[in-house]
């Protein structure tokens, strides 16, 4: 394998002029997305959740690392002294069709067997780029999996997998918002306030996802689809179908646990995107029979004539 006119930084390509390649799945975090500055929130001891300014949320700058293998240890120092030219230098990742300035952290691993060796550098991006995508602009998946939504638009129409865990994350409740509560040394345990319903904190649930595409450049369509709609302003709706469940959330953080260019082009992305919901409250799903002209199914009771509505619960 050929590892020439892969990484280009200032120009000049890497494997020609240092013998450094990014290693098999060392783009992982380069192709992770930038989150939100902080998010102000307020807490109202009443009511459920949180409540969110989402007018005008603003990308924040991030740190990544990125796993290169050397050629030539002895080359080594010629890219750290290149690096050392000048704070920002523009690396163009031809391989995966990214070019970002950036700007060098740290070194935080080196190895070295002879003559190959490994590094590990972090690297800063001050200003990051959202990505643009279109979702109504994509053509058909061959992803046939149905019932998870955002904003109206199935993840199916991005192309990508919801894997096992998902629905774990969904269900799980939240933490319950503590009342006023009051502990003193001269009495026993404590005094609670118990007037009143449970409130339930804000939670986050984490969506894991695959995208499988035929090239770097179907992967970019389809996961810069889902973050157009992810970073537009405002909150999101995502619906859960197997509950029938609308969830009013925002965009927290996203993270790659795998990413792959294979031999043939095709490329393989798992990653999860953790969504903080705003307002969760417990419900229950029923199903009402109905006749054909959209009237509740009612039954009686030939002893004491009694009705009673048929609910079947799912």
């Amino acid at each position: 394998m050929r590892y020439e006119n892969k990484l280009f930084i200032d120009g000049v390509d890497a494997m020609v002029e240092y013998g450094v390649f990014v290693e098999r799945n060392g783009y992982r975090q380069v192709v992770q997305m930038p989150v939100f500055k902080k998010i102000e929130q307020t807490d109202w001891p009443e009511y459920d959740g949180v409540e969110a300014d989402l007018s005008n949320p603003m990308l924040d700058a991030r740190q990544f690392q990125v796993q290169f293998c050397i050629k030539n240890v002895r080359w080594a120092e010629d890219l750290f002294i290149a690096l050392s030219d000048g704070v920002y230098h523009k690396f163009d990742f031809r391989e995966i069709g990214k070019v970002m300035d950036l700007r060098l952290v740290s070194n935080g691993a080196f190895s070295s067997y002879i003559r190959l060796g490994k590094m590990t550098l972090t690297f800063a991006d001050d200003a990051p780029a959202a990505l643009k995508g279109d979702p109504y602009e994509l053509g058909e998946s061959e992803v046939v999996q149905r019932g998870y939504e955002l904003d109206g638009i199935d993840f199916s129409r991005f192309g990508m997998y919801v894997l096992r865990g998902t629905d774990d994350s969904i269900r799980k409740a939240p933490n319950v918002r503590e009342n006023l509560k009051i502990s003193a040394r001269n009495m026993t345990g404590v005094q609670y306030d118990g007037q009143g319903d449970v409130h339930w904190k804000s939670k986050d649930i984490t969506l894991k996802l695959f995208v499988r595409a035929a090239d770097i450049e179907e992967f970019w369509e389809r996961y810069g689809a889902l973050y157009q709609v992810l970073l537009d302003d405002g909150e999101h709706t995502f619906h859960f179908r197997p509950i029938d469940i609308d969830y009013h959330c925002f965009y927290k953080s996203n993270a790659v646990s795998r990413f792959e260019i294979l031999t043939s082009g095709k490329v393989w992305c798992e990653f999860s995107v953790t969504l903080t919901v705003l307002d969760w409250h417990p419900v229950s799903s029923w199903l009402l029979l109905e006749t054909e002209g959209e009237e509740l199914v009612i039954t009686e009771d030939d002893g004491s004539n009694i009705n009673y509505n048929i609910k079947i619960r799912v």
